[in-house]
């Protein structure tokens, strides 16, 4: 191939793609729909079957595969047993019942109108699952996210997706007994085993051995203080770790990106390492969405409309009605019912992956994932409206023991121990933190020095590691329940950076910085936040402002 007629193809993809999908994302974002839909929609519009210009859809697909990979090793690094165990009573069952429900129906309804029975179980299997990118922005938009309901969702969809990676290791051995017609229970039973002994063996080894090696490699190179070397080392493990879990153990490369994820996600430079990979996770994810766009044809829609109406009526009325009943049966609240299934209604990209892995199986064909697609951009655009009516629904709903119920959540709440954030742990804030711990506050060090931060972990301190420039290590901190926010940096644009961030996660955080002269006052009271100056006695003033506003 002519290799400037390639890199042609590249750029006009890149270019005319994502000039597309910005447009089209931000108008989403403003109708207050995901952006997603944006993005396959303008992936439709340089597709092969809308009219105009159509992008290369083979050299798409290859750019796509590293967006599943950056996508996979994001959930993975966020992935913590914690977060699961603390909702594990409804998010287990829940999950599990919902997922195998809506494939059995989907199943026997698709075999039913014609298609065949490994179709229906993968289509099935991939509308089961949520997407978790549009769970999020709507939880976030309806202020649900850091919610008791919102945890239960969230770890609702942890466990989805931990099926997912099952159905990913199970797809081969479900493939090649779909195509030799050999269905015993003997084969199946020998293929399945075989496949999770191989996945969970590479978790035993990585998660001993490799955990070790990894966070070496890591904090060796974190510090050199270059955040080009850590991403490019970051990145260099993820893939490493992907393809040679392919390799080896014969894993899907999206399932080893997972497996990289969790192992970094263990590190002390967790935080740090998903916010260097952001941009090129987001801007590869983009690409995927656009791949999947530019697949979709109407015209395959409307040929098998009746497949199309089964499957978008499984998302969202079955699915959210299952989960529903789940939920209830658990004996939890309504609201907590309605908000889980609510946010069920609706699938994204995990359902591509998995179509796309069955695709490449030929366990699908690709009118199958016309439907997927279809029945993806009507639900993300449904699914906000539908949580804007969520109030009056359970309004309806609503009871004394409702009511009871919310006042004790709130009590609870009043209860609970005065929390606070310390950024930075030098001298100033090793006097501020000894201050708090003497007012019995539960604390959380941000400190942008990794061996500090180990140190202080190794102590049985709570410390994380990362700039607290990012809303991404400001939430690792819970900023949202956090009584203070208290910012010893005396460097003021990292400060007010800092302050401004805070502000667009939570308003409710009383935030303290320090104020390294006076000229820089003025800026501090602009943004609303408390300040604390001098040049020898700031450790002190931290510690009398502190008290005064602890006993007011």
């Amino acid at each position: 191939m002519d290799i400037g007629a390639y890199h042609l193809k590249i750029i006009l993809i890149l270019t005319i793609g994502f000039s597309l999908a910005s447009l089209l994302g931000y108008l989403t974002y403003k109708m207050k729909l995901s952006p997603i839909l944006g993005y396959l929609l303008a992936g439709y519009i340089i597709g092969p079957y809308s009219p105009g210009y159509a992008a290369d859809l083979h050299l798409a697909e290859q750019l796509a595969e590293i967006g599943v990979v950056l996508m996979m090793f994001g959930v993975g690094i966020h992935f913590r047993w914690e977060d699961l165990l603390k909702v594990k009573n409804i998010a287990i069952p829940g999950a599990v019942g919902q997922t195998f429900l809506t494939a059995l129906f989907s199943a026997i309804l698709i075999y039913a109108l014609g298609w065949s029975l490994e179709a229906g179980i993968v289509i099935g299997l991939a509308i089961g699952v949520a997407s978790t990118v549009v769970l999020i922005r709507v939880l976030n938009d309806n202020h649900l996210l850091n919610s008791a309901e919102g945890h239960i969702a969230i770890g609702w969809l942890i466990v989805e997706d931990i099926l997912t990676v099952i159905m990913l290791i199970l797809l081969p051995s479900l493939s090649e007994a779909f195509e030799t017609g050999s269905f015993s229970f003997y084969d199946i039973g020998i293929a399945i085993p075989l496949a999770l002994g191989k996945f969970f063996l590479l978790v035993f080894l990585m998660l001993t051995f490799g955990k070790r090696l990894v966070k070496k490699i890591l904090l060796t190179i974190t510090r050199t203080h270059s955040h080009e070397l850590f991403t490019l080392t970051v990145l260099s493990l993820v893939f490493l770790i992907a393809v040679g879990s392919a390799f080896v153990f014969g894993t899907s490369i999206a399932l080893g990106a997972f497996i990289a994820g969790m192992i970094i996600g263990q590190t002390e430079v967790r935080h740090q390492a998903s916010i260097n990979s952001l941009p090129m996770k987001d801007a590869f994810l983009v690409i995927f969405f656009l791949a999947i766009g530019m697949l979709f044809s109407p015209e395959a829609l409307l040929s098998n409309y009746k497949i199309f109406l089964v499957v978008l009526g499984m998302v969202l009325l079955i699915k959210p009605l299952i989960a529903l009943v789940i939920v209830l049966a658990l004996k939890y609240p309504w609201k907590t019912a309605l908000i889980v299934a609510l946010s069920m209604a609706q699938i994204g990209e995990f359902s591509f992956i998995l179509c796309e892995a069955a695709l490449k199986l030929h366990m699908l064909t690709e009118d199958a994932l016309d439907v997927i697609v279809g029945a993806a951009l009507i639900s993300i655009s449904l699914n906000p409206l539908l949580f804007k009516y969520l109030n009056k629904i359970y309004n309806f709903f609503d009871t004394p023991k409702a009511l009871a119920e919310k006042s004790d959540r709130l009590l609870e709440r009043s209860n609970q121990k005065n929390k606070a954030i310390i950024v930075g742990y030098g001298p100033v804030g090793q006097k501020v933190y000894q201050t708090l711990s003497e007012i019995h506050y539960d604390i959380t060090i941000i400190e942008r020095n990794i061996e500090i931060a180990a140190q202080l972990v190794e102590s049985n301190r709570r410390a994380i590691y990362g700039d607290a420039v990012h809303a991404e290590v400001l939430q690792s901190a819970h900023l949202e329940d956090a009584n203070f926010l208290i910012i010893t940096s005396p460097n003021i644009d990292a400060t007010v950076d800092i302050i401004e961030t805070a502000q667009k996660l939570t308003l409710d955080t009383m935030i303290i910085a320090r104020v390294q002269h006076k000229s820089d006052e003025e800026r501090l009271k602009q943004l609303g936040a408390l300040y604390v100056c001098g040049e020898t006695e700031i450790a002190n003033a931290f510690r009398e402002t502190i008290l005064f506003i602890n006993a007011s």
